[in-house]
């Protein structure tokens, strides 16, 4: 379809967000436009303030202008990272709940979501949010019917994880706005020269050859059980695979073990926790598939060469529980 006036799409940035999520949210609108023409998608890019945005990677972005609750006719793209929590004041809340009733449509990119729950309007709403978020997010807004989906459509909602799920989430809003054909040729944004990819061995194809949707497969098992870890067998047998082929798999293309990269996986859930949460190292543990939160210790002081309790003292200015 074409629609007969742009649609106009506002991405409000907060401290600690992802390049890569506000790429993969952004670069499929830059495509469509370049694709269907100028006049058929625009955006802007604005803060609470008006002031410079720091990204979770240190890159400051210079927004086109402050963010105007009062402001209609937009789909509003929130982009949010590292310390939401702090971002959910009692008046940010309010300009957000004004802006929601104005909005056409309100994407929440990567922890986004847990500003819209803060602010009351997703009441009643499924949603999801970035996984590291998932068990906080339930515990904390009870009257949100919280998925594991890549993305969640409820009512003027659309939420998500991480980059490749905005990007899926995007697609998905372009294949409806404009129309499949405009969604394929977003998707295909990042593909140059597919067939010399393919005839040396790279890119999807290599993967896809190598067996990674087993890969993948199993790796999201892992995320989904890192509070109670698998053991390598029943996770072999989860994904039609023995357990030789399965560590094969991993050591052919992520380099490593599948145990060693589950228990990555923990110990960087571990890390999040430990700086975005006033959680105990050992309710940490138990979140995490630690026995206790001396094995938990052990483990991330060998890997990250410092104690969680060091972590913490740089990287948020918060008391930890003395049951730490």
């Amino acid at each position: 379809m074409s629609p007969k006036s742009p649609h106009i799409f506002e991405f409000l940035l907060f401290d600690g967000f992802s390049n890569m999520v506000l790429a993969s949210a952004m670069e499929p609108l830059r495509t469509v436009r370049m694709n269907l023409g100028q006049g058929v998608a625009d955006w802007r890019v604005t803060s609470g303030d008006g002031a410079p945005v720091t990204s979770s990677s240190g890159l400051k972005i210079t927004p086109d202008a402050a963010f105007d609750d009062g402001r209609g006719g937009r789909n509003l793209v929130l982009v949010a990272g590292y310390d939401v929590r702090e971002q959910a004041s009692p008046a940010f809340l309010t300009r957000l709940r004004r802006a929601v009733r104005g909005a056409d449509s309100v994407l929440a990119l990567d922890s986004a979501a847990w500003l819209l729950a803060s602010a009351g309007v997703l009441d009643g709403h499924k949603a999801t949010i970035h996984w590291q978020e998932l068990d906080a997010f339930v515990d904390s807004f009870p009257r949100v019917e919280v998925l594991t989906a890549r993305f969640v459509r409820s009512g003027p909602f659309l939420t998500c994880g991480g980059a490749s799920t905005a990007l899926d989430m995007m697609l998905a809003l372009i294949r409806q706005i404009y129309g499949p054909a405009a969604a394929f040729g977003a998707s295909t944004m990042f593909v140059y020269d597919p067939s010399r990819q393919s005839e040396l061995n790279r890119g999807a194809a290599r993967l896809q050859q190598k067996g990674s949707p087993k890969v993948l497969q199993a790796t999201n098992l892992m995320v989904e059980t890192i509070q109670s870890p698998l053991p390598m067998a029943v996770l072999a047998r989860r994904v039609s695979l023995s357990e030789r082929s399965l560590d094969r798999a991993f050591q052919r293309e992520l380099g490593m073990t599948p145990g060693k990269y589950y228990k990555l996986l923990r110990l960087q859930h571990a890390r999040y926790l430990s700086e975005e949460t006033n959680l105990s190292l050992e309710q940490i543990a138990l979140r995490c598939g630690f026995s206790s939160a001396s094995s938990l210790a052990r483990s991330y002081g060998g890997h990250y060469g410092r104690t969680i309790r060091e972590g913490r003292t740089q990287e948020r200015p918060w008391t930890v529980p003395d049951d730490e």
